[in-house]
């Protein structure tokens, strides 16, 4: 059965969690809709909490699938799920991984070792910009993926930055493929996907917008690169999701040294390095280079604690 986890999507009362766990408890894929429900009623005996769908939902679910890879394909939309070989790795092992990506693109952007979020606030001040800018041209042209959310402010700027110097950018999405969010930032996606990036979400075509989706688009910034810059920040607010999640999932954190609350939090709480200098951004491409191979050798929990980053509370 093809496109099991988009199939496992469409069905009602199916959400990510039932999903991981059917993919952790099956032992081969089913070859028909009849072979699913049997898993279904299977897994129901072990887990009371799993709801059986009628033969009919599970056609209709494998119709609908069917429906949006063809409408995907249709918008130059590539799909990629938990199952596949060649999801990125990184995105495998973070805590409530998503499990499926559409993407518009060079996928290979999603998946190289050297990739690195960078973020800020919306309203960011010029020094917040200026930095998320520069930020972006430094490492586009060093040929890392710049990684960012397209969301107005430090994140465009991190992507312009990259993109005018020909550099490879990754935008992930709150929402599907088939529109940009915010829609003024569209010809900074095309910029990216000129430049050989990508575009990339969770959440297939024709999805609403909802609030818990920028939360979950945060945990993507961070899952894949393997570390992330916080450019401005207050206290509150996406970009200090984005931070919580980089702890979480052991990768190196940093930000700018700019007087602003976020910022200076995470400074005086020992959870992140902090980039004065050209010396300091030196030293954070080194823990970066640390981080991936202690990645290779399954070592990032080990890595983590030789930072000595506390998780936020």
């Amino acid at each position: 059965m093809e496109n099991l986890v988009l199939i496992l999507s469409c069905l009602p009362k199916v959400g990510k969690k039932t999903i991981l766990y059917f993919i952790e408890n099956m032992m081969d894929k089913p070859k028909d809709e009849s072979d699913l429900l049997d898993m279904f009623i299977e897994m129901k005996n072990v887990n009371r909490r799993i709801v059986i769908p009628t033969i009919e939902q599970i056609k209709e679910s494998i119709n609908k699938s069917e429906i949006i890879i063809r409408n995907s394909q249709k918008l130059n939309i590539k799909y990629v799920d938990i199952l596949n070989n060649n999801f990125p790795n990184k995105l495998k092992s973070i805590e409530n991984p998503p499990v499926m990506l559409f993407y518009k693109g060079n996928y290979d952007s999603l998946k190289k070792d050297n990739s690195i979020a960078i973020i800020g606030s919306r309203k960011a001040n010029l020094e917040g910009l200026k930095g998320a800018y520069k930020l972006g041209t430094i490492f586009g042209r060093q040929n890392y993926s710049v990684v960012s959310g397209l969301a107005i402010g430090c994140d465009e700027q991190a992507h312009r930055g990259c993109v005018d110097v020909k550099g490879n950018s990754v935008a992930v999405l709150p929402c599907g493929l088939d529109h940009t969010y915010p829609s003024i930032n569209e010809k900074l996606s095309q910029d990216i996907l000129k430049n050989n990036g990508c575009l990339v979400s969770e959440y297939p075509i024709g999805i609403n917008i909802f609030k818990t989706n920028f939360i979950e688009r945060d945990r993507i910034q961070s899952g894949l690169s393997s570390g992330v810059i916080v450019c401005e920040t207050n206290i509150k607010g996406g970009t200090m999701h984005t931070a919580n999640f980089a702890i979480n999932q052991k990768r190196v954190l940093a930000c700018l040294d700019i007087d602003c609350s976020g910022n200076q939090k995470l400074t005086k709480e020992n959870r992140c390095m902090v980039i004065k200098d050209e010396k300091d951004l030196n030293a954070f491409k080194l823990e970066i280079e640390k981080f991936n191979k202690s990645y290779k050798t399954n070592n990032t929990v080990e890595y983590s604690q030789q930072l000595k980053l506390k998780p936020l509370k």
